[in-house]
């Protein structure tokens, strides 16, 4: 068995039982600590009078979207009133965990490992209508999905997402079907990535970090530094030269603690890091990857880096009911106009955002869900019963940041990059731990404890 085979073994079989349990056990007290209140707050968030729940009862709540921002919301609502009238758009049957597909990438997760059936996520009391959103008509308080029906509401949680927007580097469709070309963001094509990497004998291998807001940040970074480990796993590092090129001035720079103690661990790997470089086009007859700097002053050169394998990552953008709706404004990136802290939307206020769509500055992660869901709930149920939203979301958000197999760095930070909870996190360490958290403990964390409300 080749060094990376067994290292990938073993980052599948990872911990023993007892040893899950107990990482998991630090995970469920991180998730309570780290999120503001604690169990007792939790309990006490759940507590409502009899007459504010008939209340609550009586509005119909509506979420748009069925990913983990939605359910967990709605699971939550669920935990303080059972009888909550909550209905849920969501198209897809399939549920996939979307914080696995950099593990499908690497080879430690498989297809299955990050899919799961959509209606057994949904409680009891959840209504499921199974189409898109078509639009939104805030000033009459209702949405049409795709199919036609008009969905009315009291009140409205937005919790889209965002996709990646394939037409924002030239030719990009085109090269994802060439066979030196894949990406990680989709399941399909992040198994496509791990044969290639797999198989790569050597070469320039050249990984991006794109323009705009991300989803999971950390992601474009993680799989560059899984691929190097891998190459030198397999005594195919001295034949690969790895390129990182990206449109910020560092690796991390919204987390400066967490920037200083990456930078020089990669610099010693002779990963080759490029800043302030946008890629914009690909050139498949040649398979060169072009970018563009922009320097101070405004001006624009043009890069040509040739590529045998190349992971590109486009810019994201939100669905087009939100981007090219009314829940928007200019200069937000189609976002959902929400204030960053009460999560309520500037103009409607029976409209909340949650998850990647919303426009909070804040990163686009699961871990950021978690903070923000209780802050959605209890604002709702503020609205319901005729008060001002008193839950503030402080732009906390986590990162389990992979820099090779079988080491994690896991840390919290705040809307101004500050890091938080570093008592439990050792945050600037590479450790075994968070690793095996990570891939034995986070799903279970997502499935059981976020989605049954428990936040």
């Amino acid at each position: 068995m080749t060094d990376q085979k067994q290292k990938d073994q073993e980052a599948k079989d990872g911990i023993s039982r007892k040893q899950a349990l107990k990482y998991i056990g630090y995970g469920a007290g991180g998730l309570m600590v780290g999120g503001g209140a604690g169990f007792f707050g939790y309990r006490k968030s759940l507590q409502i009078s009899s007459s504010d729940a008939d209340k609550v009862k009586r509005a119909k709540i509506v979420v748009a979207g069925g990913s983990i921002g939605g359910l967990t919301v709605a699971a939550r609502l669920l935990r303080a009133v059972p009888d909550a009238d909550i209905t849920i758009i969501e198209p897809k049957e399939e549920h996939h965990y979307q914080p696995g597909y950099t593990l499908v990438g690497a080879g430690v997760y498989d297809r299955e490992d990050v899919i799961f059936d959509q209606k057994s996520l949904f409680l009891s009391g959840m209504k499921w209508v199974k189409d898109y959103v078509e639009a939104f008509e805030p000033d009459r308080n209702r949405l049409v999905t795709r199919g036609g029906d008009i969905i009315n509401y009291d009140y409205l949680i937005v919790g889209l997402g965002v996709n990646l927007n394939l037409d924002s580097i030239e030719n990009l469709r085109e090269a994802l079907k060439t066979d030196y070309v894949a990406n990680i963001y989709d399941l399909e094509s992040g198994e496509k990535y791990r044969k290639l990497a797999t198989q790569f004998e050597g070469g320039n291998a050249v990984f991006n970090y794109p323009v705009g807001y991300v989803k999971c940040g950390g992601a474009p970074q993680k799989i560059t530094w899984l691929s190097e480990d891998l190459w030198r796993n397999e005594g195919k590092r001295d034949q690969v030269d790895v390129h990182f090129y990206s449109t910020r001035p560092s690796l991390f720079p919204g987390v400066p603690r967490v920037e200083a103690a990456v930078t020089p661990l990669i610099e010693e790997r002779g990963i080759n890091n490029h800043f302030n470089k946008a890629l914009r086009a690909i050139d498949i007859s040649t398979r060169t990857a072009i970018f563009e700097e922009t320097s101070e002053n405004g001006s624009v050169r043009e890069i040509r880096q040739s590529y045998d394998l190349l992971h590109p990552m486009p810019a994201f953008q939100t669905p087009e009911p939100l981007r090219n709706g009314p829940l928007t404004k200019e200069g937000i990136g189609g976002q959902l106009d929400v204030d960053r802290y009460t999560l309520r939307h500037k103009e409607y206020s029976n409209i909340f955002g949650i998850g990647d769509n919303a426009a909070t500055g804040a990163a686009k992660t699961a871990a950021t869900i978690r903070k923000q869901a209780p802050v959605v709930a209890g604002n709702v149920i503020d609205q319901i019963l005729g008060y001002e939203p008193s839950n503030k979301y402080d732009g906390a958000s986590g990162c389990p940041l992979l820099t090779r197999y079988g080491r994690c760095m896991m840390f919290e930070f705040d809307f101004e990059g500050n890091l938080i909870n570093e008592w439990l996190y050792r945050p600037t360490q590479e450790t075994r731990i968070w690793w095996d958290f990570k891939v034995h403990g986070l799903k279970r964390l997502y499935r059981h404890v976020m989605m049954n409300g428990y936040v």
